[in-house]
C-alpha cells in the first residue's frame, strides 16, 4: 500500500501532465499503483480492510467465548474452536478455518483481549522515597555454588544504589542491611516501599499490613515508615527491579570471589562507577542527583548501635555451644550451664549474665576455622562401607544375601537405611516369616522396604487370623475355646438387678 506523501507526488505529477510511466519510472512505483491512485483521486490511502470467513460466525463465537470457561474464570479457547465446529455440522457445514484463524479472528474483534494500562510513571521529591527488596542468585564462592539473597536499596529521586549478599534473609538479616545501607548513604527517606514479605509484615497486606513490633522499633529509629505495595502491583516498587537485572548482566559477570566477604566488597567497589553512570531517564547520573538529595535526607540518630539478636545456648561436654551449625569453645568452668549468646554481623559473643565469656568471629562455610581443631591423640574414626545389621540378616540364608544385593543397586546411598529397617523387622517378627516376605518382594521386584513389612503382615493375617467361611454347629462345640468356657462357673449377677428381680425375668 503506498502512503500518503508517494500518493500525493502522483496527484501533482500528474496535474503537471506527466503520463503515467513518467510517473512510475519517477518515484519507483508500478504503473498499476499509479493507475489506482488516479482513479481514486484522493491522497489519502484507505483502509485496509482483510475479509474473514468467520464474520458471519461473530455472534456464535462471542457466545461460546462467554460458555466455555473453567472454574477460575478462563476460557478455553480449543472448547469454542470445537463448539463452533459442531454447530456447523449441524446445519451440515464445514468449518473453513483452523485454530490459529480463530484465535487471531477473536483478537481483532476484541473478545478476550485485555486492555492494556500504561505503567505509572512516579517520580518523588528529593528525600521522600526509598525502595527495597531481594533477589536470589546461584554463585560459585571458591569453588563452592552458593544459593544467596541479593538485598538491595534504592533513592527514589537520584536513584542512589545499594547492594549486598546474604547467606539467608530474615528480619535480622534486613536489619542488618539497611542498617549498612542508611550509613552508606548519610540518611534516610521518609518512607521505604516493600513487597508484602513476612520478614517485616506480621499481618495484612497492601495498605492494610500491620509491622511487626520489631520492625516498628527499627522505623522509630531511623525516622522512616515501611509502606507495602497493594497485592499484584509489583509496579509500585519498579525502580528496585531494574537494578537486579544489571547486577546480573554487569556485576557478576566475568568475576570471581573467593567468599561472602569478597563478594560483598567488590559489590561495594562496583557501585562506586556504577552510581555515576549517566541515566538517559534522568539526563544526569545518582551521583549528580544525590549532591541535591542529600539534604532531603532524614538524618540519623546521634548513636547508631550495632544490630544483634540473642539465643539461649547450653555449653556441652566438649565446652563448646552450637549456632547455626557451628560450635563456638568457652572456658571449661561452663560445662553444663546456659549462657547467653549475643549474635551480630560478623560476632558471636558468649555471655554470663553481663560478663563476657568469649568472642568469636562467625563462622561461615568460608572461614579457614570452620570446624574444632582436632587434638593429635584423637583416634581417627574410620567411615565404615557395611553395617553390623548387614552381616546378621545375610546370616539368615541366600534368600536375603540375593535381596540385599539387589536392594544395593536398586536404592545407592539409601541402601544403608533400608538394611536398619530390615533389622527392625527382623528384631519384630519370626526369621522364617521375614525371609518369605523378602522372597515375595525379590520375586517381584520391590525395593521398598515398607512393602515388605506389607507383604510380611498380608501373609500373616491369612495364615493365623483367616476364619472358616462357615461353622458347624458341631465343630463349635469341639473348639478347645467352646469347651473351656462350657465348665466355667455361671456368672453371678444379682448385684446388678433391683431386689426381687431375677435374671430370668429380664
Amino acid at each position: 500500500m503506498l502512503d500518503k506523501e508517494t500518493r500525493t507526488a502522483i496527484l501533482a505529477l500528474a496535474e503537471k501532465g506527466r503520463n503515467i510511466s513518467e510517473i512510475a519510472r519517477a518515484l519507483v512505483v508500478s504503473r498499476n499503483s499509479v493507475k489506482r491512485v488516479l482513479r481514486e483521486g484522493t491522497a489519502e490511502p484507505g483502509a485496509l480492510e482483510r475479509a474473514s470467513r468467520l464474520d458471519e460466525h461473530l455472534a456464535d463465537i462471542r457466545a461460546f467465548y462467554a460458555e466455555c470457561k473453567d472454574g477460575r474464570g478462563r476460557t478455553n479457547m480449543v472448547r469454542v474452536w470445537e463448539k463452533l465446529e459442531e454447530k456447523l455440522k449441524r446445519e451440515g457445514k464445514k468449518l473453513e478455518a483452523s485454530y490459529s484463524t480463530l484465535t487471531w479472528f477473536c483478537r481483532e474483534h476484541g473478545i478476550g483481549v485485555v486492555e492494556k494500562v500504561p505503567a505509572a510513571r512516579i517520580v518523588t521529591e528529593p528525600g521522600v522515597e526509598m525502595q527495597h527488596d531481594t533477589s536470589p542468585y546461584t554463585l560459585d564462592l571458591g569453588g563452592r555454588k552458593t544459593s544467596l539473597q541479593c538485598a538491595s536499596l534504592i533513592l527514589g529521586y537520584s536513584r542512589m544504589l545499594y547492594v549486598q549478599f546474604h547467606l539467608r534473609f530474615q528480619r535480622f538479616d534486613m536489619k542488618i542491611f539497611l542498617t549498612d545501607a542508611f550509613q552508606y548513604f548519610g540518611g534516610t527517606c521518609r518512607r521505604c516501599v516493600i513487597d508484602n514479605t513476612s520478614i517485616a509484615i506480621a499481618c495484612g497486606s497492601g495498605s492494610r499490613a500491620q509491622m511487626a513490633s520489631e520492625v516498628e522499633a527499627f522505623e522509630e529509629r531511623f525516622s522512616f515508615r515501611f509502606l507495602a505495595h497493594e497485592i499484584m502491583h509489583s509496579d509500585r516498587k519498579g525502580k528496585i527491579e531494574r537494578p537486579f537485572n544489571w547486577v546480573e548482566t554487569n556485576f557478576l559477570v566475568g568475576r570471581k570471589f573467593k567468599s561472602l566477604a569478597d563478594l560483598n566488597e567488590q559489590a561495594l567497589a562496583w557501585l562506586e562507577p556504577a552510581n555515576r553512570k549517566r541515566k538517559r531517564e534522568l539526563k544526569a547520573s545518582p551521583v549528580e542527583l544525590f549532591a541535591a538529595e542529600k539534604s532531603a535526607l532524614q538524618p540519623l540518630p546521634l548513636y547508631v548501635p550495632e544490630v544483634y539478636r540473642l539465643w539461649p545456648r547450653g555449653v556441652d561436654a566438649y565446652s563448646c555451644f552450637p549456632l547455626h551449625g557451628y560450635k563456638y569453645p568457652v572456658p571449661a568452668a561452663y560445662i553444663g550451664k546456659e549462657l547467653q549468646v549475643r549474635e551480630t554481623k560478623d560476632r558471636v559473643i558468649a555471655l554470663d549474665g553481663r560478663q563476657e565469656v568469649a568472642n568469636h568471629e562467625k563462622k561461615t562455610p568460608w572461614s579457614s576455622q570452620t570446624a574444632l581443631p582436632r587434638p593429635a591423640s584423637a583416634p581417627r574414626r574410620l567411615k565404615s562401607t557395611k553395617l553390623a545389621e548387614e552381616d546378621k540378616l545375610q546370616a539368615l540364608g541366600d534368600p536375603m544375601c540375593d535381596y540385599l544385593a539387589a536392594l544395593k543397586t536398586a536404592r545407592g546411598p539409601r541402601y544403608f537405611w533400608s538394611v536398619r529397617k530390615l533389622w527392625r523387622l527382623l528384631c519384630q517378627y519370626q526369621a522364617e516369616d521375614l525371609k518369605a516376605a523378602v522372597a515375595k518382594a525379590q520375586t517381584h521386584r520391590l525395593f521398598d522396604v515398607a512393602r515388605v513389612e506389607t507383604i510380611l503382615l498380608q501373609d500373616l493375617a491369612q495364615r493365623d487370623y483367616q476364619l472358616p467361611l462357615s461353622f458347624e454347629a458341631a465343630d463349635i462345640e469341639s473348639l478347645p475355646e467352646y469347651r473351656q468356657g462350657a465348665v466355667a462357673p455361671e456368672t453371678d449377677l444379682k448385684d446388678y438387678f433391683p431386689q426381687g428381680d431375677t435374671q430370668d425375668d429380664r
